[in-house]
């Protein structure tokens, strides 16, 4: 009997010591899952609704050389073909880094705002690249103000688009309020400059005229066109909602190709929503693409 209980006792010892190798085995080449970081919800587009505009998109030949600086695109999902185009262009050069700049709609907070957190999207989950971010608020270059990016669809509007065209680069998301002066926006770029390489692409995203007829738009977008191709500044910061919704985050781009010495841009698209939805007294919304280029 005591033989069999001692017998029963090695037993229990061994397995309790070989067990607790196999734990400690399992701890030491176990590692943590990163840790989850916030994101924002994506609140502009649904799934389906998005996959819907990716297959109704309509065949576009637009062919750009060389390396894409920087460019205008909109935001206003109406104008989805052009974004699509755009970005169809922009995929070609897999970019790692977007910094992506938009008009503060709402005028809350700091003149320039930005933000820490991921964007949920519904092609994935974008990155934002919080060191540099984080750098810019450092510098207090622009504030950090999480809630008030959360609901702007200037910069998260085009988050699947990037996720879906171009899936492994981070971005940037910056927006400024209108009112903005030149001299803030070459503060920024002083201060974004050392990390846009040739692996970076700045894109300001604005939308042009707004609550005209679909002629009177046109005659808008004329005028706002010659301005562009002068690099006249004095008149895109005086031109209100009827020209353009955001000249600094226009003048971001155009600013960051003079710094390239680059002075012509390549014009992929302009049209107005009552062009798209063929109707010649509703209230618009014009749109440009344009992309800015340099030889590699």
């Amino acid at each position: 009997m005591r033989k069999k209980i001692f017998v029963l006792i090695v037993l229990v010892v061994f397995l309790v010591v070989i067990t607790g190798c196999q734990k400690k085995k399992q701890a030491e080449n176990y590692s943590p899952p990163e840790a989850i970081r916030p994101t924002h919800a994506s609140i502009f587009i649904s799934k389906n609704d998005f996959y819907d505009l990716l297959a109704k998109r309509e065949s576009s030949n637009s062919q750009v050389e060389g390396r894409v600086v920087s460019g205008i695109v909109p935001h206003h999902l109406l104008a989805s073909n052009m974004i699509i185009d755009f970005f169809n262009v922009l995929a070609k050069q897999k970019p790692s880094l977007v910094i992506l700049i938009g008009p503060n709609h709402y005028q809350k907070g700091n003149r320039i705002s930005s933000s820490l957190y991921d964007w949920q999207t519904p092609a994935g989950v974008v990155q934002v690249n919080q060191d540099i971010c984080q750098d810019l608020i450092s510098q207090g270059i622009v504030a950090k103000d999480e809630p008030l990016l959360a609901e702007e669809h200037s910069v998260g509007a085009l988050m699947p688009f990037i996720k879906y065209f171009i899936p492994e680069a981070k971005v940037v998301p910056i927006i400024i309020q209108h009112g903005a002066t030149l001299q803030e926006v070459d503060e920024l770029l002083d201060a974004i400059e050392p990390y846009l390489d040739e692996d970076a692409v700045l894109l300001a995203s604005v939308d042009f005229s707004h609550y005209l007829t679909r002629s009177e738009a046109q005659l808008k977008d004329q005028i706002t066109l010659q301005a562009m191709e002068k690099f006249d500044y004095t008149a895109l910061f005086k031109m209100g909602d009827d020209h353009l919704d955001s000249p600094a985050s226009l003048a971001c781009s155009f600013r960051w190709a003079e710094r390239r010495g680059i002075k012509k841009f390549h014009l992929l698209d302009n049209t107005n929503s009552g062009i798209i939805m063929r109707n010649e007294v509703m209230e618009t919304t014009s749109y440009f693409t344009l992309v800015f280029t340099e030889q590699e």
